[in-house]
């Protein structure tokens, strides 16, 4: 006896049609019969990846997508998805920028821009997801943003994830201050500024569990983070990829400021090198996590200091 696929449960049915891809369900189940449009109506959390050829069936389905792939420089009206939780932007205008607006995507959970636009472009933005418009907002890529000129952001206490790229290294007190439940931050500075440790004064002790730290381009500057670590004593995981002028000093500092600490991974230039005869043993010995270190390159004047776990 041959089985149809209408012969299957509902219960099959439905678990079929969840790996089908949005544009998919359209073009071969939608009006097929009454009982597949419903069937595909009951779909609560559909994924749309929206590109360049692609004709939006956002008409029929927009109030079940939840999760929304922008790969496309064509105009695209995002208020149609009430219900979107995750918004990703792999291609982008400034007008899809202008859209991601409190009452456009008031359920928005998840937001990626990975790409470089203009601080101009994303200052208005940065200030709503700074001052808790968005408030389920849990994890946000915005690439790149600076400090206000006058301090506009007040808190987002439903930011729990944060990667971002700045110019200046003294945005990370800011962004301390205005998430104050921030479990990873991820930072990437393009820029050689100072630190002003008078930023810190106002902070109070942070639950920061894990800490990304990259200095973006090959340079022999020196930040000095060090000040930091007193208001971040919970951290956890470690990832620096950075100059410093003695590794050992460095990696001494983090094991006693960080007593919680179970992850340590680095990409550390030391300049000049100073420690010529430092054994890796002796470094590996000074925390657990420092076991995976070792010396990848020598040479007169630097030496690079990396873990087999970073990833460049």
């Amino acid at each position: 006896m041959n089985t149809q696929l209408e012969d299957l449960s509902n219960e099959l049915l439905l678990d079929i049609l969840d790996y089908i891809k949005t544009e998919d369900l359209v073009s071969s189940f939608w009006n097929l019969n009454q009982h597949f449009n419903n069937l595909i109506r009951s779909l609560k959390y559909l994924s749309l990846i929206v590109k360049k050829t692609d004709t939006l069936p956002s008409s029929l389905f927009s109030q079940q997508i939840v999760r929304v792939v922008i790969v496309t420089l064509i105009d695209i009206q995002l208020d149609s998805f009430v219900n979107l939780r995750s918004l990703i932007l792999n291609i982008a205008t400034e007008n899809h920028i202008k859209q991601i607006q409190p009452h456009i995507l008031p359920k928005l959970a998840y937001l990626s821009i990975p790409i470089v636009f203009e601080s101009r472009v994303t200052k208005q933005l940065a200030s709503e997801i700074f001052s808790n418009r968005f408030i389920f907002l849990r994890y946000t890529d915005l690439n790149l943003i600076n400090i206000p000129n006058i301090f506009s952001w007040s808190q987002s206490p439903s930011l729990h994830s944060l990667h971002l790229s700045s110019s200046n290294i003294n945005i990370i007190p800011l962004l301390l201050q205005s998430c104050p439940q921030l479990i990873h931050l991820q930072i990437r500075i393009i820029d050689e500024h100072d630190f002003d440790p008078t930023s810190l004064l106002n902070l109070s002790e942070h639950p920061l569990r894990n800490f990304l730290f990259i200095q973006s381009q090959p340079s022999t500057f020196v930040f000095n983070i060090f000040p930091l670590f007193s208001i971040i004593p919970n951290v956890k995981r470690i990832d620096f990829r950075l100059c410093t002028r003695s590794f050992i000093d460095l990696i001494q500092l983090i094991s006693k400021s960080f007593s919680q600490l179970t992850c340590f991974d680095c990409h550390i230039i030391e300049y000049p090198n100073k420690d010529e005869h430092i054994d890796i043993h002796q470094i590996r010995n000074i925390h657990s996590c420092y076991s995976n270190i070792q010396c990848t390159l020598r040479e007169d004047c630097f030496c690079l200091y990396t873990t087999k776990r970073t990833l460049m």
